[in-house]
């Protein structure tokens, strides 16, 4: 897309990049709720595996930026243990800049020479398949799994799950009282 650009967040960024903060608390603290009714929990727990995902390299961050350094977009994407498939883990686009190629470039570049797999909320769904998903299964939760594979894929991932610090544990604490 014109004025605008792709950049690799390495896992110094995540602490560091007030970007990479805002996209992730977007989508895991914004879009989830909307999207699946995520509990507050749930959405933290889901932030923090991303961050350590990619802090232990085990997944990849890319942001859609305008020339002018105005984040626009991110994807997160996991790479499969066992074939060359990428697993979309977090994609999303700011709501004004929505329906302007702006999910379709970060996509792309996330994609390279890899098929791709996600699970997409209801409401993504048509978006998916006009870019060239396909539905495979509806899940217990809610989604839709769905991959740019010709063939159904049985993949595997190795999640590190996330071990939280007092100060987590207190706000999953704080989290569990405003339910």
């Amino acid at each position: 897309m014109k004025n605008s650009y792709i950049q690799f967040i390495r896992k110094e960024d995540l602490n560091t990049d007030v970007c990479v903060s805002m996209m992730i608390s977007m989508y895991f603290g914004i879009e989830m709720q909307s999207a699946l009714q995520w509990s507050n929990e749930h959405r933290y727990t889901e932030l923090i595996k991303a961050q350590v995902m990619i802090d232990q390299g085990k997944s990849e961050m890319l942001l859609a930026k305008l020339d002018s350094g105005t984040p626009i977009g991110m994807i997160i994407y996991t790479e499969a243990d066992d074939m060359p498939v990428r697993r979309i883990d977090a994609l999303i686009v700011a709501r004004r800049f929505r329906g302007n190629g702006f999910g379709r470039m970060l996509l792309r570049a996330a994609k390279g020479d890899r098929d791709l797999h996600t699970f997409a909320p209801s409401i993504a769904v048509n978006w998916y398949v006009k870019n060239g998903f396909r539905e495979l299964d509806k899940q217990p939760n809610g989604t839709i799994e769905m991959t740019t594979a010709a063939d159904n894929l049985d993949l595997n991932f190795n999640y590190p799950l996330p071990v939280f610090d007092q100060v987590d544990l207190q706000i999953l604490r704080n989290f569990k009282q405003m339910q």
